[in-house]
């Protein structure tokens, strides 16, 4: 008999439980979809400053995310889930700041 798991996304308690891989994978196709968009605006108009830096965030992130994957594919332990996908955000910020820091000087 298969069970199928139900979950009630329109509450607070439907989230909670939802675990940190999901919302890596979540977060990477959504970076994907939006890259979509956001390279069609920079093919239009590539030196408006906003879509230069939603591309290179998107870019990072998704990059970053997919690194973690590959490394979990490898078969990296279960228990780095949480912390790589920390790192991975953590770390395309510090990069997109510096890289935005010092295009600009």
């Amino acid at each position: 008999m298969s069970r199928v798991l139900k979950r009630e996304w329109s509450t607070a308690e439907g989230w909670r439980d939802t675990k940190a891989g999901m919302w890596a994978w979540l977060i990477q196709r959504a970076a994907a979809v939006a890259l979509l968009l956001v390279i069609a605006l920079h093919l239009a108009n590539p030196f408006r400053r906003g879509v230069q830096a939603a591309l290179l965030a998107l870019v990072l992130v998704h990059a970053l995310l997919g690194v973690r994957t590959i490394l979990l594919d490898f078969g990296l332990a279960h228990r780095w889930h949480r912390a790589l996908f920390g790192l991975a955000l953590i770390l395309a910020i510090v990069v997109f700041a510096a890289v935005w820091v010092w295009r600009w000087y």
